[in-house]
């Protein structure tokens, strides 16, 4: 069942979510995500796809292994794939998309070189070594320039991931702490206590 549920962050709450998914990440957010999750859920409209069936059900199948059901729902439960369609179809440049669809290729075309069928028809162990593969891609220092590009394709589908799931209200509430007001109130607290008063 899809949870189709969003969270209104400000636009400086956005700002810090984007900041700490750049960590989880252990990269910068990209323009075009960072574009695409500042506009509310109920205002994306994808437009047309721009991308093979075959290339989405890879990229969301690719979704649901790096952020897949736990305590919480995995990521196409909540929309992550949804959130995929409308980035590639409005946010990419068009030398951005041709770069991730090369590299959705790629692993098709290595799920029918190492195991003769097609990625998605795959056990989820079979689809995990070939993302494991994929993401290990540039870490080698004589890694070709197609392992570099699987390298990065890794990157942006974790970034589409992890981004489109954490600006979901599961995201944002549920695998994240949610707290509305932490800590409490004291106006009776000692200064001496803690030496300075908080900047913030």
């Amino acid at each position: 069942m899809r949870i189709n549920s969003e969270v209104n962050p400000t636009s400086l709450e956005r700002r810090d979510l984007l900041k700490g998914l750049a960590v989880v990440l252990g990269a910068a957010i990209t323009p075009a995500c960072q574009r695409a999750a500042e506009v509310p859920v109920a205002l994306r409209v994808a437009g047309a796809a721009r991308w093979t069936t075959e290339q989405r059900a890879i990229a969301h199948r690719c979704a649901d292994l790096i952020m897949p059901a736990t305590d919480t729902p995995s990521a196409l439960s909540v929309g992550v794939g949804e959130f995929m369609d409308y980035v590639t179809s409005v946010w990419l440049q068009q030398s951005e998309l041709d770069e991730f669809l090369a590299g959705l290729n790629g692993l098709q075309h290595e799920a029918q070189r190492q195991y003769r069928k097609n990625f998605v028809g795959l056990g989820e162990a079979e689809q995990v070594q070939l993302l494991s593969q994929m993401e290990a891609g540039g870490s080698a220092l004589n890694a070709s320039a197609q392992a570099l590009l699987h390298s990065k394709v890794f990157g942006r589908l974790k970034e589409l991931t992890v981004v489109g799931y954490y600006f979901t209200e599961v995201g944002a509430k549920q695998e994240r702490r949610y707290v509305p007001m932490p800590g409490r109130y004291d106006g009776y607290y000692k200064l001496n206590k803690v030496g300075r008063q908080w900047s913030s």
